[in-house]
């Protein structure tokens, strides 16, 4: 992307403020308002920003690249000026997003992890495992299901057999579980796509 003019900046900064604020990208006019500059003068501001690569407008709205838009993630700051000071607009590489990572859509979920038996498989206790809701996952797949007549909760590598399901552990401290493809009480609720680790 071609460098922003000290004006072109005062612009896309405008926009990221605006979207914190509001949680949505602002219109034309919104911004307009922001910079306290008339529509016409926003809109030709715009235009040039879009022909750089910065944002993208579609009905009407302003779309930022994915390296500059913040989203409700945790900002990534990959880059420190040597030199001359670096404006935020310039330094943003983008946001550390569950959706970014695990992908966008409302089927994902998390669970909290007990205890060890899939330390192998890189969950702990207390870690947050990321789960996509899924009726089906495949063989050999790390899934969270539901156990027993009480509905436990589970995470296990799931291998199915013609007959049964074998629920794994990732720790040789724990044996497998078989579990009857007929049990009434047995339900894949989805696939584990991630975890999420609090540093002490």
């Amino acid at each position: 992307m071609k460098t922003p003019t000290d004006n072109q900046r005062r612009v896309l900064e405008a926009i990221l403020r605006l979207i914190d604020a509001e949680e949505r990208p602002p219109s034309t006019r919104e911004l307009a308002a922001e910079l306290g500059c008339h529509v016409k003068t926003v809109w030709q501001y715009l235009s040039i920003l879009e022909r750089k690569g910065y944002l993208a407008r579609r009905k009407g709205r302003i779309r930022l690249s994915p390296g500059l838009a913040r989203g409700r993630g945790i900002p990534i700051v990959g880059r420190v000026a040597a030199g001359a000071p670096i404006l935020a607009v310039e330094n943003r590489e983008g946001a550390l997003s569950l959706e970014e990572l695990f992908g966008a859509g409302g089927d994902l979920f998390a669970v909290r992890a007990e205890g060890d038996s899939m330390v192998d498989a890189g969950i702990f206790g207390g870690d947050l495992v990321v789960v996509r809701s899924a009726r089906r996952v495949r063989s050999g797949e790390i899934a969270v299901c539901y156990v027993g007549e009480d509905g436990d909760v589970t995470v296990k590598r799931l291998i199915e057999r013609p007959d049964c399901y074998k629920l794994m552990p990732a720790n040789e401290a724990y044996e497998p579980t078989r579990i009857s493809k007929s049990d009434p009480h047995f339900r894949i609720a989805g696939k584990v796509v991630g975890v999420v680790r609090r540093v002490p």
